[in-house]
């Protein structure tokens, strides 16, 4: 997490004229399609991998990092981090007393 939030600040130093709400969500659905993109190359959907070639585990990574760090900026921008955190908690302990997950 520390390494997300530490993007974030970097982002916000870098485009400080880019923090408003709006901007955020817009930024977010934006990478979301990108995913999405890298996503349809991956499944072969379409005509991706004939125009393109074969799909990269970087560019699909780097457009996660990309959706990711969008959404932490919505994170850092409402005060949330503690709430955000405490909910990934909970799920993770509720995950486990269901044994889901060790």
């Amino acid at each position: 997490m520390d390494k997300l939030y530490k993007m974030v600040q970097g982002y916000f130093k870098r485009f400080p004229d880019g923090v408003e709400p709006f901007q955020m969500v817009t930024r977010l659905l934006e990478e979301c399609g990108e995913v999405a993109s890298e996503v349809n190359h991956f499944e072969d959907a379409g005509i991706k991998r004939l125009k393109y070639g074969e799909p990269s585990k970087e560019a699909l990574a780097s457009e996660i990092k990309q959706a990711v760090v969008a959404l932490m900026q919505i994170v850092v921008y409402y005060s949330v981090q503690e709430e955000f955190e405490k909910s990934i908690d909970d799920s993770l302990r509720r995950m486990k007393d269901e044994n889901l997950i060790d």
